[in-house]
């Protein structure tokens, strides 16, 4: 059998055999479409998957810690809820969690969302990788041109020996700045 747990967003409670002991009660949402409709917009719970406000199912329960005192008839020996009271008391910080339902996002939504981010993963890389071979081709060709300059008897050797130092200062710097960081 399942345990009932509270549809409150935030709220831990669980129908337990104990549960009445610590005078906690469990109830269904109403039959009354009206009444229903009330107690799931004073919930203020969304449904992530759907987009929208979140809808009871059958079975789906309310724990006694959303009613006020004077909500409830104790004059039977079953505590219930007097007819049309709407619940009042959700913790205003438990809608902030509510970011924690995607979770509860199928399986095949949540893989379909892990292929996208390696895809866009795997493509980032790619991109870096040519960018990366673009400044080895880059660098190549200013040393060739440098040695070709020397050759030539253009430049000194110094100055070819400075230009590639400076040359390879200003590909490393710059492999550092735009990849790195």
């Amino acid at each position: 059998i399942m345990v009932k747990c509270c549809s409150a967003i935030g709220c831990a409670s669980r129908c337990l055999p104990n549960s009445k002991l610590k005078g906690l009660t469990f109830h269904v949402f109403p039959t009354d479409e009206n009444v229903k409709r009330k107690w799931v917009l004073a919930m203020k719970r969304l449904d992530v998957n759907a987009a929208g406000i979140w809808e009871p199912k059958k079975g789906d329960v309310l724990c006694s810690r959303h009613f006020k005192k004077t909500d409830f008839d104790r004059s039977a020996p079953n505590i219930k809820l007097k007819p049309g009271v709407i619940p009042s008391i959700f913790d205003p910080s438990s809608h902030l969690q509510e970011h924690s339902y995607s979770v509860m996002d199928s399986p095949k939504k949540l893989k379909h969302k892990l292929d996208h981010v390696i895809s866009e993963l795997e493509d980032t890389k790619k991109s870096l990788r040519n960018v990366l071979d673009r400044e080895k081709r880059f660098q190549k060709s200013l040393r060739k041109t440098i040695r070709e300059l020397k050759d030539e008897c253009l430049i000194s050797q110094e100055t070819a020996n400075r230009l590639e130092a400076f040359c390879w200062e200003c590909c490393q710097e710059s492999i550092e700045r735009d990849y790195i960081s």
